[in-house]
């Protein structure tokens, strides 16, 4: 029996997805009606994403304040986003594959030191 849920990255972050579920994140740089192919985290499988819109977060107002010198600063933030709806989880697929498997670092082997012997230096007139 297959899973309806998935983990996907996105944006730097994981987000757990069903099929059918839209998922607000930090903006991509996918225009809008683009569908996306991402791996699962968990599985083998590909997750069919499509871009809804691009729109700005909730504003975030922050001050700064020092007592005694008349100093008052004011300022907003609006956070730029991207809504995210998750078309389809589908079976396992040839790129999820490759991605999924660990990767084997190669290693060199150390170099050997050897040691210089310092030569002693004589004067000729002993």
């Amino acid at each position: 029996m297959e899973s309806t849920v998935a983990i996907i990255s996105l944006g730097g972050k994981q987000h757990l997805v069903s099929q059918g579920a839209t998922v607000v994140v930090n903006k991509l740089d996918s225009k809008e009606g683009e569908v996306l192919n991402l791996p699962d985290m968990l599985s083998n499988r590909t997750v069919q994403a499509k871009v809804v819109s691009h729109q700005l977060g909730k504003k975030v107002n922050g001050l700064k304040f020092k007592a005694k010198t008349r100093y008052f600063k004011r300022y907003g933030h609006r956070q730029s986003q991207t809504s995210v709806e998750v078309v389809s989880i589908g079976a396992a697929s040839q790129k999820a594959t490759e991605t999924a498997k660990p990767t084997v670092k190669k290693t060199t082997p150390a170099k050997k030191v050897t040691s210089v012997k310092a030569k002693k230096v004589t004067d000729g007139a002993s």
